[in-house]
């Protein structure tokens, strides 16, 4: 079942003159899929998106088991594009998260064995201080991994196809460094500036 959009009216954009835009991601956190129990759809809630397209602070449901794997670099490693397209089942959204993890390490060999073959759900901190929601439970993304001897890095890739775009989230309460209950698989650092 498709939501409704009980939004009447398209917002004015916000003023863009004077507000300084920083590219790439700040910190990234994966779920995986089996352990989103759901997440609600703001396009379903009446009046909710009267000037957001926010997800509400209930709006993401973990499971009790649910285990963050956390990942933190500088902004100028990792990216997040949204590529619309039209398909015959209508727009379809094309996402895709890319990290460059910088030298090899026995620790980085082991999180892509770990990583691969799972399916995830992403929450990504970009630079401006914005929290994003990529993916989700029937529609996760799947990791691919490259490794290149020269230089010597990974690039880690995180893929799907939604049908909704990617989704605002306003409780980043949930992904505190040191508050936070859930736990990280690896905690390992893999070079002088990326640990997860």
């Amino acid at each position: 079942m498709n939501p409704i959009d009980r939004t009447s009216g398209i917002p004015a954009l916000p003023k863009q003159s004077g507000q300084a835009n920083v590219p790439g991601l700040r910190r990234l956190w994966l779920i995986e899929a089996r352990h989103l129990l759901g997440v609600i759809d703001p396009r379903t809630l009446p009046g909710f998106l009267t000037s957001n397209w926010l997800l509400s602070p209930t709006g993401l449901n973990l499971g009790e088991d649910a285990t963050l794997i956390e990942f933190r670099f500088p902004p100028d490693r990792a990216n997040h594009e949204q590529k619309a397209a039209n398909s015959v089942q209508g727009v379809v959204y094309n996402q895709r998260i890319v990290l460059d993890v910088p030298r090899d390490h026995p620790t980085t060999a082991l999180a892509v064995q770990r990583m691969s073959g799972r399916k995830f759900v992403a929450i990504c901190l970009d630079a401006n201080g914005l929290y994003k929601v990529i993916g989700t439970a029937k529609q996760p993304l799947r990791f691919i991994a490259d490794f290149s001897g020269r230089p010597n890095n990974y690039t880690f890739a995180w893929g799907t196809v939604t049908k909704q775009p990617y989704y605002f989230f306003n409780d980043p309460g949930l992904f505190v460094e040191s508050d936070s209950d859930f736990s990280t698989e690896f905690s390992n650092g893999y070079s002088y500036d990326f640990q997860s």
